[in-house]
């Protein structure tokens, strides 16, 4: 089977933008990353976490984020996020996309994925 990149498609997005708030469990995922991201942190990559909504609440979060920031920056960082978006990728994609996000990790830095998780039976 052909792998076909649905989020090319301008209404494939859009549907998704408009049932993001109604995924469970979000704000709540979204609080215990902030949690675990640094407020000293100055340079974040955003590794596909769609919207927006995430990093605008990093730069809440993180007071010395310096706006020019925001922009793809080449080098290491001091957080790499990712939100909803590593699952869509093969095993061995993901295996071999996080040594990537390690190698661009400052000493210390921290790499938080906020990503959904299917188990085999019904959680209680």
């Amino acid at each position: 089977m052909a792998h076909t990149n649905l989020w090319s498609s301008e209404n494939h997005a859009l549907g998704y933008l408009a049932i993001a708030d109604t995924i469970p469990h979000r704000t709540e995922g979204e609080k215990v990353l902030l949690e675990l991201v640094p407020k000293t942190a100055r340079n974040i990559l955003d590794l596909g976490t769609g919207d927006g909504r995430l990093l605008s609440l990093l730069k809440i979060n993180t007071p010395e984020l310096d706006d020019s920031l925001l922009h793809i920056v080449k080098g290491r960082f001091d957080v790499v996020v990712s939100s909803f978006a590593i699952h869509h990728l093969t095993h061995p994609r993901k295996r071999s996309l996080y040594a990537e996000i390690f190698d661009l990790l400052n000493d210390g830095g921290v790499f938080c994925n906020l990503d959904i998780n299917q188990t085999e039976t019904p959680l209680k």
